[in-house]
């Protein structure tokens, strides 16, 4: 969608006042507006809006913002990883799990982000598990977060429904290479690992993988950015 296109069309949707989710949970905000804007699910890996990255969120939900996921490097394999480093899955109960929000604190499953001058590394105490050099990663926040749109909305909850009304929006652009690899050393960016073993009916034990993100908070997201109020 052409960004001259968006504009008008984000107006008319935050006209229209609270509108019915088009799907239950933590994903419906954002899949009712891009259906309200005639987008179709993003399965791509490059930016929604001519350039930009449409992003959506509930006001004062806090939480963090996804940039982007990227595999690194794995030091060690993924099924091995969960059953040496893993915890029992709290909603399957014959699957574990190695989900876990790592920054460079170590974190009280003793995971934490080691930097260095040649690559970023998720390591368990002094363990390296997966590492990304800097090249591969700033070119992939360069192809998938150049720049954002970021819209807001309104909740109610009526008969145990969501209805959103979409009524503040924030242009985010103008980053570069650099205030990004200074974010994950000043540990402004998060990396969370999302996977856990997952029986497979014919070949056994294996991997789900939902893709290692890198995360920010919402309030940091002017760290990366220079912000403008969409009006």
């Amino acid at each position: 969608m052409k960004f001259s296109e968006f504009v008008p069309a984000y107006h008319r949707i935050k006209a229209r006042g609270f509108i019915k989710s088009h799907r239950k949970g933590d994903g419906g905000v954002g899949n009712t507006f891009e259906q309200e804007l005639g987008l179709t699910e993003n399965c791509i890996s490059g930016p929604d809006i001519e350039g930009k990255e449409l992003k959506t969120a509930r006001k004062g939900a806090g939480g963090k913002q996804t940039l982007f996921t990227k595999e690194g490097k794995w030091q060690i394999g993924q099924l091995k990883f969960i059953e040496q480093y893993g915890f029992p899955h709290n909603k399957y109960p014959d699957e574990m799990s190695a989900q876990s929000t790592v920054t460079k604190t170590k974190n009280n499953r003793g995971f934490w982000i080691y930097t260095s001058n040649e690559y970023v590394a998720v390591k368990h105490d002094e363990v390296e598990i997966v590492k990304w050099d800097w090249d591969s990663l700033i070119d992939q926040f360069a192809h998938k977060f150049p720049a954002c749109v970021k819209v807001f909305a309104d909740v109610q909850k009526r008969d145990g429904v969501e209805y959103f009304h979409y009524n503040e929006a924030y242009i985010y652009s103008g980053t570069d290479k650099n205030l990004f690899r200074k974010a994950i050393e000043d540990d402004i960016i998060s990396i969370d690992l999302r996977l856990r073993t997952q029986y497979n009916v014919g070949s056994g034990k294996g991997v789900r993988n939902r893709g290692t993100a890198f995360r920010l908070n919402h309030n940091n997201m002017d760290k990366l950015f220079i912000k403008e109020v969409l009006e």
